[in-house]
């Protein structure tokens, strides 16, 4: 038997929202404490003679996003299915195994498209462009993960806005200790 506040937190639409889409904002934090390397352009330049992505975009920094967030996925499915909808004889919708490998392939992905577009805008790389740096990973990841998922169309209006607030909260926390650059 889960405690009355343990219930009370699982049957919360913010929280459930929030641990949904837990694979994608591990798969958009992992690359800042794991990446390096080979950049995932290879240092090429586009056809307007900017990089394509540019140097902070890196293979190992993709895959250890991607596989981060899938691994989690894994237990989020499990999660959802045993714990909040344990009880339920109709669950609202189902989270299978494929939903962190989307997420997490969804996330990533719209990191390296935000910095496809920050350098055709001509930003530096660790430049900021604001919303997209904050909520174009979890576009990405919730949109991959609607391919295979029907969770409640609230997640999307929780999570945007939710988003842009928790990602400047964790870059801040990350500047503070010194692994990021910039604030943003």
């Amino acid at each position: 038997m889960l405690p009355s506040w343990f219930q009370l937190l699982t049957e919360s639409e913010v929280f459930n929202a929030l641990f949904f889409v837990l694979p994608a904002f591990l798969s958009n934090t992992t690359p800042m404490l794991f990446g390096g390397g080979l950049p995932m352009d290879f240092r090429k330049n586009w056809f307007d003679g900017r990089r394509i992505l540019g140097n902070n975009k890196t293979w190992r920094g993709f895959a250890a996003g991607f596989i981060s967030g899938f691994l989690f996925g894994i237990f989020i499915s499990w999660w959802f299915t045993n714990i909040v909808f344990k009880n339920m004889a109709d669950p609202p919708f189902i989270v299978p195994l494929t939903n962190g490998f989307l997420q997490s392939f969804g996330a990533v992905t719209g990191d390296a498209v935000g910095s496809f577009i920050k350098r055709r805008l001509n930003i530096p790389p660790g430049g900021s462009l604001i919303i997209m740096d904050q909520i174009g990973f979890i576009i990405f990841g919730l949109a991959f993960a609607r391919m295979d998922t029907a969770f409640p169309w609230t997640y999307w209006v929780i999570m945007i806005p939710l988003s842009l607030v928790l990602h400047f909260a964790a870059n801040a926390v990350g500047y503070t200790m010194g692994w990021k650059d910039v604030w943003w």
